[in-house]
């Protein structure tokens, strides 16, 4: 490259570091950009970074997935250093900063934690990873003290989120790469179409993915359900959910899920991964109306030649 990225990299380190604890950040990544330009950043060399830092943040992913806390902790900040909004970059560092920190009972790393999860959620405030590691966080903090039983079900929830987050960022990843891209190649308007499209599928299949992940937990519940008409609502509003009619079906789930909620206590455990099941739905939801708003605006707004029709989201 013509500029020195160690350079850029440590430079937006720095200025990044320097309001690490502030309510907001100072520069938004539109202004990173505008300052890696003026460093002398070409567009292409901007692209490539990003393709970077999205490359190792997967690979930090990977020593992730294997509890190779350090490395991943490494490859995470490097990501970061270079794209501190980068997608779960934050969630990835809140994560492997929180199991260290079981692993070695240092609450020096669960207050690293539970910062990385904070500034996750700047970003996206409904992100159920850093959601749950913040709780689960304070949880332990409020306690003072290394509980056997809050770290093994704590544990336990982090794991079945982690697993998800992992399906859900092998999914995403991909499309993550190929918008850095098509920035940069932007192509014909009919080709521009076909990968709107394919964002727009990929993002439907994500949301409804979402619905049926909270849904399977769900059933989870159904069976310490005592009382038989709770019991019964509860399970029909989720075998006869129909994803064509998605917004009538959702009232109908937490109606029951209300009723329910109204006669028993739901342990804590259980309320956690539904809650976090919640917010998934709802950031799948946003980003889906987002890719479908922008599929039709580019329809309008562009001379196509292929057979594109407008797209109505599910409702």
């Amino acid at each position: 490259m013509s500029f020195s990225e160690d350079k850029f990299r440590d430079h937006i380190k720095q200025v990044v570091k320097s309001t690490t604890f502030e309510t907001d950040r100072p520069l938004t990544l539109k202004e990173l950009k505008e300052l890696a330009e003026g460093m002398g950043v070409s567009e292409r060399e901007w692209g490539e970074l990003m393709i970077k830092a999205e490359q190792t943040l997967n690979t930090a992913l990977g020593h992730l997935k294997v509890e190779n806390y350090t490395d991943a902790i490494e490859m995470a900040e490097e990501a970061t250093s270079i794209n501190p909004y980068i997608k779960d970059g934050n969630a990835i560092l809140a994560q492997c900063y929180y199991k260290l920190g079981l692993v070695d009972k240092n609450d020096e790393l669960l207050t690293k934690a539970g910062h990385y999860a904070r500034m996750e959620l700047k970003n996206d405030p409904l992100d159920s990873i850093a959601l749950n590691v913040l709780s689960a966080v304070e949880s332990i903090q409020k306690e003072g003290r290394f509980s056997k039983k809050t770290i093994r079900t704590v544990a336990y929830v982090i794991g079945a989120l982690l697993l998800v987050f992992i399906l859900l960022y092998m999914c995403t990843r991909t499309v993550s790469r190929d918008d850095v891209r098509h920035e940069i190649e932007a192509g014909t308007p009919d080709q521009r179409m076909t990968r709107l499209t394919s964002t727009v599928n990929s993002n439907e299949a994500a949301y409804i993915s979402a619905i049926e992940r909270r849904n399977d937990i769900a059933l989870e519940l159904v069976g310490q359900v005592d009382d038989r008409s709770d019991r019964n609502e509860l399970k029909e509003s989720i075998t006869e959910y129909d994803y064509n009619k998605i917004r009538k079906s959702e009232q109908r789930f937490r109606l029951a899920l209300s009723d329910v909620k109204s006669n028993m206590d739901i342990d804590q455990e259980m309320s956690v991964r539904l809650q976090g099941g919640e917010n998934r739905i709802n950031s799948e939801k946003r980003r889906y109306q987002a890719a479908v708003a922008n599929y039709n605006s580019t329809l309008e707004s562009n001379d196509v030649d292929g057979d594109f029709e407008p797209i109505e989201a599910r409702d």
